[in-house]
């Protein structure tokens, strides 16, 4: 008799948007991150989405509209270097160092003014939403508009993350 075969779940990759956005009248520089495929909770079987309440778990906040800046989420960090996107960190371990919690395959481009942002505020504010809750936007202003409905269906969490690197 053979075993009969086991669906392994699908790697989600995470997709990661650099933008900027306007709140309050000031540009803030924003990452935006929407995996590819549902998210579960590690060591869980099924159908399911577990993206967001991972993410709240984790000191993110929900949001139901993007009227000011979210709270500081100390621990987490965005590692610029020489100009480029690395990495998003977490927390380690115990108190250890960060560990990458996204880390681009090589580092990303930005544009300037999202750097000069960066540099200004010296943080970055990170949205993260399920997937299909943004999608691939061509133009900030209409990553906007997706980045306000998603947070209207109450799909949207964030936090601001400082910078880490120059």
């Amino acid at each position: 008799m053979t075993e009969p075969e086991r669906a392994v779940p699908e790697q989600a990759v995470l997709g990661v948007t650099s933008g900027l956005v306007l709140i309050a009248g000031e540009l803030h520089p924003a990452l935006v991150v929407e995996p590819t495929a549902p998210i579960v909770r590690p060591g869980t079987t099924g159908a399911g989405d577990d993206f967001l309440p991972l993410l709240i778990e984790q000191g993110f906040m929900p949001l139901t509209e993007l009227t000011g800046v979210p709270p500081v989420l100390h621990g987490w960090s965005v590692l610029l270097a020489v100009g480029r996107l690395h990495a998003i960190l977490q927390p380690g371990t115990d108190g250890g160092q960060p560990v990458a919690w996204w880390q681009a395959h090589q580092p990303l481009q930005v544009t300037d003014g999202w750097r000069a942002a960066a540099n200004k505020h010296q943080q970055v504010l990170m949205y993260a939403a399920p997937v299909g809750s943004i999608g691939r936007q061509p133009r900030e202003d209409l990553l906007r508009d997706a980045l306000d409905k998603a947070a209207a269906n109450g799909k949207l969490v964030a936090a601001a993350l400082p910078l880490a690197g120059t």
